[in-house]
């Protein structure tokens, strides 16, 4: 059952993709191009693992794993800028500030960088079958995804504002499911639910990203920086 829903979940990022590539043509928002790229590292995710017992074990399927897990590292944390970003547009006063969003920024970097020397340089991959799909998993790598929390923290205490102050409770709702799906102690229930709820997330993020736009505010663009 897990390889058909991985296959269900690739065919959903991929219709995501489809309507966050369409809004970012409508709007030119830059938080939209963010999601789209965490869109496809998911899609990318979810694709191999849909694709594991076709591949079999061996050195294709373990080069087509390593960016699984490198693509999470490197641009997740970017959803720290996306959600200044929105607070910004919806006018939450401590976004204001230029200083807000170098903020961003800079934490998105140092949380990208600590997850790359942390989790990509040492990573080391070996063959488990789970649930019936073949897939690598990192084997030396232990302890709670911090790049992943962090980053959902940051993105749910901006979507409380929202909530509290714009009546927008979206973000904050579907960043708290997420957190919550990524606490499941089964991995392979983990990654199942988990997978689930992102495609929840994404929808609300990108939702976000439009009911902004329709607010008629001025999208932030490079001069703004």
């Amino acid at each position: 059952m897990s390889v058909w829903l991985y296959a269900v979940y690739t065919l959903l990022y991929i219709l995501i993709m489809g309507w966050g590539a369409r809004l970012w043509l409508q709007t030119r928002r830059p938080g939209v191009l963010i999601l789209l790229a965490v869109t496809f590292g998911v899609f990318y995710d979810n694709l191999i693992l849909a694709l594991g017992n076709v591949f079999g074990a061996g050195e294709l399927l373990y080069a087509l794993s390593v960016p699984r897990f490198a693509l999470h590292q490197l641009i997740l944390p970017w959803v720290i800028v996306v959600g200044v970003l929105q607070a910004r547009d919806a006018g939450i006063a401590w976004a204001q500030s230029p200083r807000a969003l170098w903020l961003a920024i800079a934490s998105s970097g140092a949380l990208m960088a600590f997850g790359v020397f942390t989790r990509v340089l040492p990573l080391q991959l070996a063959p488990e079958m789970m649930d019936g799909v073949m897939r690598y998993v990192a084997a030396n790598l232990h302890g709670p995804p911090l790049v992943s929390i962090l980053a959902l923290v940051f993105v749910g205490v901006s979507g409380f504002f929202l909530w509290r102050q714009c009546d927008w409770v979206w973000v904050f709702a579907l960043s708290l499911l997420v957190f919550v799906g990524e606490s499941i102690p089964d991995e392979s229930l983990r990654r199942l639910l988990g997978s689930g709820v992102e495609v929840m997330w994404l929808v609300a993020m990108l939702a976000t990203e439009r009911w902004l736009a329709q607010r008629g505010r001025e999208p932030v663009t490079a001069r703004a920086l």
